[in-house]
């Protein structure tokens, strides 16, 4: 009966702490609202050790910094994270570019740490970074992961330019701005209900659709050159149309179903 119990309490604190390590994370642009004093930097990881990383930056997107390398010191492990789990070099790997949300440090956590440097940004429960490849930034930049609208891709160049205009990520939404300067793509009414997509290139590209409150209705993958979109079935109102091709390239559209 001992013996029972005992393993009865054994689960019971192993799903406690189970349930207490589930999380589903904030955005990116969220993650800034809440720690609004730190700083936000894109950069490039140019070292890697045990106790850290060094990181080049290459814009200031917001706050101040007058070093051209910083040190980012491996985070405060929890129990249910893992050992290591916040390891700097868990960012990225080496020459990987990243924007990342910076708490300094004002008290020592670790021995390797030094007050008014870095240290590597919590994710329970928050999203700290995000990954730069190509000119597209990718990651949970906005939106809510519960929900089908999910903002995972931006020009790199509109995301900079929103934080240098709005100290925040607010231009960088679906449907405000056209991710790509290149029109690939071209859309045309066909009827009140009916509107043609048509490339002006011979490349595979996939169609999401959203309505005006940034719920994803529609998605449909690996097309080429033409696509018809059907909004019959849905009410009157505004539309936004998101395509991915050619390695992650975008391209946007509203249409406004009368």
């Amino acid at each position: 009966m001992k013996k029972l119990i005992l393993i009865f309490i054994v689960n019971f604190v192993f799903t406690l702490k189970f349930f207490a390590c589930s999380y589903t994370p904030i955005s990116f642009c969220a993650t800034s609202e809440s720690f609004s004093e730190n700083l936000i930097v894109f950069g490039k990881i140019v070292s890697i050790d045990n106790n850290g990383i060094d990181f080049e930056i290459i814009d200031i997107l917001k706050g101040q910094e007058n070093k051209t390398i910083i040190r980012i010191w491996n985070g405060v492990d929890f129990d249910c994270n893992g050992n290591w789990s916040m390891a700097a070099s868990e960012l990225g790997e080496l020459n990987e570019t990243l924007i990342i949300i910076l708490p300094k440090i004002a008290e020592k956590k670790n021995d390797w740490e030094i007050i008014g440097e870095f240290r590597r940004p919590d994710f329970f429960g928050y999203t700290p970074n995000l990954k730069v490849e190509n000119g597209i930034v990718s990651g949970l930049i906005s939106g809510n992961v519960s929900y089908p609208y999910v903002e995972e891709q931006a020009n790199y160049e509109i995301f900079k330019n929103s934080w240098k205009t709005n100290q925040n990520c607010s231009s960088v939404v679906l449907g405000t701005e056209n991710y790509n300067l290149e029109e690939t793509f071209k859309i045309y009414t066909n009827s009140n209900n009916k509107f043609k997509i048509s490339s002006n290139k011979n490349t595979e590209f996939k169609v999401r659709i959203f309505n005006i409150n940034g719920l994803k209705i529609e998605s449909t993958e690996l097309i080429e050159k033409e696509f018809e979109i059907d909004l019959s079935k849905y009410s009157a109102g505004i539309y936004f149309i998101n395509i991915t091709y050619e390695n992650n390239k975008i391209q946007n559209f509203k249409i406004i179903k009368k």
